[in-house]
């Protein structure tokens, strides 16, 4: 399960999702036919709508996550590490 919040769930650590996606074509064209489930809507993540779908989803745990790009000024600071003018 993945949620915005706190899940009362068991004793593991909590890890935090980074959002890289990988899909076989057929699994995505699946995904983009379903309609936005109602887990998805209420958490605003759409992986919950796989999950509802009963598609499966693997992962992989990290040792060190990267930066998120989630907004405009994320995006322009990842262009200028990408052209050589930043320094992450």
């Amino acid at each position: 399960y993945f949620s915005r919040a706190a899940v009362p769930w068991g004793e593991g650590a909590t890890i935090r999702h980074i959002g890289l996606y990988a899909y076989r074509r057929a699994a995505l064209a699946r995904f983009v036919a379903l309609p936005p489930s109602p887990l998805e809507q209420r958490e605003r993540l759409e992986q919950l709508r796989a999950l509802e779908a009963g598609m499966r989803i693997d992962l992989a745990l990290v040792d060190k996550a990267a930066r998120g790009v989630d907004t405009p000024a994320d995006l322009a600071r990842v262009r200028a590490v990408f052209a050589g003018q930043g320094k992450e």
